[in-house]
């Protein structure tokens, strides 16, 4: 029987497809500033003439500045006033400044000699980092928490949402390097290509801001302001946040070292190719839609890990392909396949450990869990950049040369390959230590949540049925694990 379309609207798991647009734009911006970030490197070392270990000095202090940037801005919006627009959506103001760092970044003045270029590159870096991206990072979590209704529509947002920022990235990530190729080493070519990425992408960034409003409430609302102990003792119970943070940490790695730049301009000996390899990845766009539909028969984990098995076998197409373009291609195609997965479907993790928080009886922290992975990310960042910039200088890199040595081409290539192997290993590791979260501890979290809500809501029960996913059961089928005595939720 056909629901009538008042039935539809008032569907809980109804998601909007001008809503959905809107929240994508900030996602499409995001995703772009990451892409062109990934061009730093590069950048510092042949159009500037940074010495690549210096490049990754920069990288990793800056990733370890974000530490604090990062719990702190967590903290800020944490203890943060309900306004007019709400407690976290302020703050996506922070995407201008993001923008606004960024063009000036890639506009290092040409006059300024290698110690002044260095501090400039650094200043600008750390400024998007630590306080632009950081604000970003630490309300996403809580802006999403409070902008729609339950767990299935994070993952219908996160996925669909996923197919327009798929979709630019993948635009970008042709576009940019047919224009960085124009720009060569000039910096004042630089300079114009990355104005033309910055302007219309921080307006994008704003659509959010301008058309998502809070609409919902979650269990710390109107709750005292975060005090240090609460945030202690919520990480010491959800432990489960250092596997998702863990796997932010290794999976930041494959984009910070950005090695395929490298690679096409080094070993293929054209930069602009590289967008042609990449537009292979407009292939993987419908499985997207298969992200929800997966999430009712599979756990997020074993997804994951399925994801990373494929990962591996594109990483040994890259070790052997030589720079050959259908080889390169297929480790492309399948490289997309595994990053599916680990980019769409992370911050419903973090929103499955904020309710696993509230299920102990402890504050949900979404601002707080969402800083502590995005921090852990840029740290991977920094820990990516640092071994490229060892790995180039110990084997007589240098920048300003338009053929590298021999030494620096291998080192080249076993980064390229190498890094992604190792990021996917390390992930299928962490998942298998939390398939015990999502198997076994995370429906009964649901459930257990759901019913108390139903209590107070009896309509909520068949929402949280569907929603589960799974019978309801009680919590003291979890061995080891001990639930909070049931209290009123908002």
């Amino acid at each position: 029987m056909t629901r009538t379309r008042i039935d539809k609207r008032a569907d809980p798991d109804r998601l909007p497809f001008g809503k959905l647009f809107a929240w994508a734009g900030a996602g499409i911006s995001a995703g772009a500033n990451f892409i062109v970030l990934g061009y730093m490197a590069i950048y510092a070392t042949d159009t500037l003439g940074i010495p690549a270990a210096m490049v990754g000095v920069i990288i990793l202090v800056s990733s370890l500045c974000n530490i604090a940037g990062g719990l702190l801005a967590s903290w800020i919006i944490d203890r943060s006033p309900e306004t007019r627009w709400g407690k976290a959506r302020p703050y996506e103001f922070a995407v201008i400044g993001v923008w606004l760092a960024t063009w000036a970044l890639f506009s290092t003045p040409a006059s300024l000699d290698i110690s002044g270029r260095t501090i400039w590159v650094f200043t600008t870096f750390l400024a998007i980092n630590v306080l632009f991206d950081t604000l970003l990072r630490s309300n996403d979590t809580l802006y999403m928490a409070r902008a729609f209704a339950n767990r299935r529509v994070y993952a219908k947002v996160y996925t669909r949402a996923g197919i327009f920022t798929t979709i630019a990235g993948i635009a970008l990530t042709i576009a940019l390097p047919i224009g960085l190729n124009w720009a060569d080493k000039d910096p004042a070519r630089w300079s114009i290509v990355m104005l033309c990425v910055a302007v219309p992408l921080g307006i994008l960034g704003m659509t959010r801001f301008i058309f998502v409003k809070e609409e919902f409430k979650t269990a710390d609302t109107g709750a005292p302001p975060i005090k240090i102990g609460d945030l202690i003792s919520t990480l010491r119970a959800g432990k489960w946040i250092w596997l998702i943070a863990g796997l932010y940490f290794l999976n930041s790695g494959i984009n910070g070292a950005n090695m395929i730049s490298y690679y096409f301009r080094y070993v293929v000996g054209n930069l602009a190719l590289q967008g042609a390899v990449a537009g292979a990845a407009v292939l993987i766009l419908p499985l997207i839609l298969l992200f929800p539909r997966l999430m009712k028969r599979f756990a997020i984990s074993q997804i994951m890990i399925a994801g990373c098995m494929i990962g591996l076998i594109g990483a040994g197409f890259y070790l052997f392909a030589n720079g050959s373009l259908i080889l390169l291609g297929v480790g492309a195609l399948l490289g997309g396949f595994a990053a599916l997965p680990l980019s769409y479907l992370g911050g419903v993790m973090i929103l499955d450990v904020c309710a696993f928080n509230e299920w102990k009886g402890k504050r949900r922290l979404e601002s707080t869990m969402g800083a502590l992975t995005g921090v852990m990310g840029r740290v991977g960042i920094g820990a990516a950049g640092l071994l490229v910039g060892a790995s180039l200088s110990a084997t007589g890199y240098d920048g300003t040369l338009d053929v590298q040595p021999a030494s620096a081409n291998t080192a080249i290539v076993g980064l390229f390959a190498g890094i992604p192997a190792l990021v996917y290993l390390g992930i299928i590791v962490l998942m298998i230590f939390y398939s015990k979260f999502d198997l076994k501890i995370l429906p009964v979290v649901n459930a257990d949540l759901d019913a108390r809500r139903a209590a107070a809501d009896p309509e909520a029960l068949t929402r949280a049925e569907e929603d589960a996913a799974v019978p309801l059961t009680t919590p003291a089928s979890i061995p080891g694990e001990q639930a909070a005595p049931p209290r009123d939720v908002q």
